[in-house]
């Protein structure tokens, strides 16, 4: 017994060790005095004001500019990001409404759990406690929430947009997307190769991925370098510096050009056609 009390007094030495507990100070801020505390806490109002302008994960102009672009090199590829990304924001939205919801009923529940006259005063504290967590966790969640509707309200303008502004069929359909297809993989190769090329190479992949499309990989490397030596030549006149729209202007220009090669890579595969359209989702008659 007597070694045990010992080890009990040796134990307490240890604790002040390696705890911080037994210092009476600890518990008190070395920095932090009345007046900091005052002039932080009268500050919070504006951090929660302004945070509402923050709280999203993305800002629009990185929305419309970075994430929907991708890069896609037509409507209906934008928008299925623009679907895919409400998609998502919708499940997480759920997740958090339903989590929401639950402590809603949590708080409640602890709200009636303190008026029982069977609890003592640490009971009290206690439940008191867990029921301002709760009541701190709701409050904030709002914040959360209200950002994701707001991104889901972005992304609904500009689906609306794009729809308007490239003639999208109010009805389009799986069908139309397909149909579609060809023009941004064609213009997507194009990028790809100018791209190789301002790297000095010749890529495996793009090689590969225009033979899948018909297109002879010797020919188009040959339109892209005369399309790049175009843009340097007319770098010599500083008043004609070729913006973006030259590149777009380039990708049309591919796309008119072999738009129908992939017939030719579908038949040396021994296939008649691409779209099988009875397996396809149709809305509206297609011409």
């Amino acid at each position: 017994m007597k070694k045990d009390l010992v080890l009990f007094k040796e134990g307490e030495k240890f604790n002040k060790i390696i705890s911080k507990a037994g210092d009476v100070n600890a518990v008190d801020f070395k920095t932090i005095d009345e007046k900091k505390l005052t002039e932080i806490s009268e500050w919070m109002p504006e951090v929660n004001r302004a945070v509402s302008a923050f709280n999203k994960q993305n800002s629009q102009t990185t929305m419309s500019l970075m994430t929907l672009n991708m890069i896609d090199s037509g409507p209906y590829r934008v928008l299925r990001q623009i679907l895919a990304q409400v998609e998502k924001k919708r499940a997480a939205l759920k997740e958090n409404l339903y989590k929401l919801q639950l402590k809603k009923i949590e708080y409640r529940e602890l709200e009636a759990k303190l008026k029982e006259d069977l609890l003592n005063d640490l009971q009290k504290e206690k439940i008191s406690l867990e029921k301002n967590k709760i009541g701190s966790d709701i409050i904030d969640s709002q914040g959360h929430i209200e950002a994701a509707v707001k991104e889901l309200g972005s992304l609904k303008r500009h689906y609306e947009e794009i729809c308007k502004n490239k003639n999208i069929p109010e009805n389009w359909d799986e069908e139309d997307f397909e149909e579609a297809e060809i023009e941004h993989h064609i213009k997507s190769i194009f990028r790809n190769a100018i791209r190789d090329r301002m790297q000095g190479g010749h890529n495996q992949g793009t090689m590969e991925y225009m033979e899948q499309f018909g297109i002879n990989p010797i020919s188009a490397y040959a339109m892209v370098d005369n399309y790049i030596h175009s843009i340097r030549q007319a770098l010599n006149d500083p008043n004609k510096v070729p913006d973006i729209q030259s590149h777009y202007k380039f990708y049309n220009k591919m796309h008119q050009i072999f738009k129908n090669e992939y017939k030719k890579a579908m038949k040396n595969l021994g296939l008649d056609s691409i779209i099988q359209a009875d397996f396809l989702m149709k809305e509206h008659s297609h011409g």
